[in-house]
């Protein structure tokens, strides 16, 4: 195993110097001058924009800008934005309130999507069966911005449930609606992936033999049936961690968050680059590193894996 993590490592490098020299590319090749519209309703003298670019090291050679970027990112130097305000520092405000709005998303794909699932593939053809099935196809259908502004729209302005905005605390009450959003798409999957399952192994040999030695039902779908089921499943919700991190960019700007994803969503308007690539390159990081993990991990949940 230790062989296979030193390779999955090595792998990983080139893949991050790919993704990073794209990331920070295509995102200073946007169409638009992120600074000649940084002076109100008048353009900017050339004289500012040429200050602005030589601040931050545009007037450089491209791979000059790449190595000057990777430098202050591996020193954990990520520079300030267009306001003189550090990065670093933003990204530091940021980063818990997205784990923590992730965390619960995941939680409630484990919780609700596995739980539907389950009961959906043991009652095959039934009730329960076919309202997970309507259920998830509707939130299927659904975009994630569109259930976002729904539910903001019917809780928060028609019924006063909750606060159409979460306010800068964030705590884990005002979380609850977003996360429900978020984890919607997952949710649907891990509950079809999850019956998937359920319903495949129920053919199984070993399901068989554990009924015929006289299991009762709960031993059997509690240790034979749900923990081979569950597998493709747990690998699901490991590999998309990353995912939520993106998805987490729409979320929050429907519900005004000041996590990550808000951050970059209210960089990308301004066009302050200076915020979108480093964000950009970190969330990059955070989904390879959550696969890593998942691969590795594989192994420790089902034995007959083995690592070559």
């Amino acid at each position: 195993m230790g062989r296979y993590a030193i390779r999955r490592l090595l792998q990983l490098v080139p893949v991050v110097l790919g993704t990073t020299f794209i990331i920070n590319y295509m995102v200073w090749q946007l169409p638009g001058d992120p600074f000649a519209g940084r002076c109100g309703q008048r353009p900017c003298p050339d004289s500012y924009v040429t200050a602005m670019r030589e601040q931050f090291g545009l007037d450089q050679p491209l791979l000059l800008q790449y190595w000057n970027f990777l430098k202050n990112l591996f020193t954990g130097n990520l520079g300030t934005d267009f306001n003189g305000v550090s990065v670093a520092t933003q990204l530091g405000d940021a980063w818990p309130i997205t784990i923590r709005l992730a965390l619960m998303a995941v939680a409630f794909e484990a919780i609700i999507g596995i739980g539907a699932g389950v009961l959906s593939g043991l009652k095959r053809g039934g009730f329960i069966d076919n309202v997970v099935t309507l259920s998830t196809l509707f939130l299927l259908s659904l975009p994630i911005f569109v259930t976002g502004y729904l539910l903001q729209w019917v809780l928060g302005v028609q019924l006063h449930v909750i606060e159409p905005t979460v306010t800068d605390a964030a705590t884990v009450p005002e979380l609850i609606v977003p996360a429900l959003v978020l984890a919607s798409l997952n949710m649907a999957f891990t509950a079809r992936l999850t019956r998937t399952s359920i319903v495949e192994n129920l053919r199984s040999d070993y399901v068989r033999t554990a009924v015929a030695k006289g299991l009762s039902n709960r031993r059997v779908v509690g240790i034979h049936l749900l923990r081979n089921s569950l597998i493709p499943v747990l690998t699901f919700l490991g590999t998309e961690i990353g995912s939520l991190m993106s998805g987490a960019i729409i979320t929050e700007g429907i519900f005004n968050i000041h996590g990550i994803g808000g951050l970059l969503w209210r960089a990308i308007n301004g066009q302050d680059y200076t915020i979108v690539v480093p964000v950009a390159t970190l969330l990059v990081l955070v989904y390879l590193i959550s696969n890593l993990l998942v691969d590795l991990l594989y192994g420790v949940l089902d034995p007959r894996i083995r690592y070559e």
